[in-house]
């Protein structure tokens, strides 16, 4: 909780890929990709719940040595491909309204750690937005690492709210986000 706000703490993890097999639960330097980040979103110092949106027993398996402690799966109709960000995170709230804001951590990003999740949430509040995404370069394009919005505005719209926005700028060192093998060796060679 930061100023009586309470965070939510979204984690995507299907366990399908198109493009670079299993790769949410591949070993990253000897833990599956998306424990990195469990790990940051549970060492956060604002994130009130953390949940493991997959439909995949096996996922959950992985991550209860980490201290995960939720057994429920993701509906199987929101396990594929074409599957919106958006659907997924609208399931989850229908049964945690409760939150005041809601932070998307795509397993892919192993790079970005508690400091920038915090920093990230310290900044949205202050600056009284409705979403935040993290950047990196001049022209401020999207690292896939940290996504924040307003739960209430989500729920009446469905969607991220890109008219009230604040970018949160991260450093291209901390930006890899992985889709594809070659992105996997380059995070481990910065991590």
């Amino acid at each position: 909780m930061i100023a009586g706000k309470s965070i939510l703490g979204i984690i995507p993890t299907r366990l399908g890929s198109k493009r670079l097999k299993n790769k949410n639960i591949r070993e990253f330097k000897k833990k599956p990709l998306f424990i990195w980040s469990y790990l940051s979103a549970k060492k956060s110092k604002y994130i009130d719940k953390i949940l493991i949106s997959t439909e995949s027993k096996k996922v959950i398996n992985f991550a209860k040595p980490y201290g995960y402690k939720s057994n429920a799966l993701r509906n199987k109709k929101l396990s594929y491909d074409h599957i919106k960000s958006e659907d997924v995170i609208l399931e989850i709230l229908k049964k945690n309204k409760k939150f005041n804001y809601f932070i998307l951590l795509q397993p892919t990003s192993p790079l970005r750690n508690s400091t920038d999740i915090d920093k990230s949430i310290e900044l949205i509040v202050k600056k009284r937005k409705n979403f935040l995404v993290s950047v990196f370069g001049k022209k401020n394009k999207h690292n896939g690492a940290i996504y924040i919005n307003k739960i209430k505005e989500f729920l009446k719209t469905k969607k991220f709210d890109l008219k009230n926005k604040i970018y949160f700028k991260m450093p291209l060192k901390k930006s890899v986000d992985i889709d594809y093998l070659k992105d996997f060796k380059k995070a481990e060679r910065l991590f």
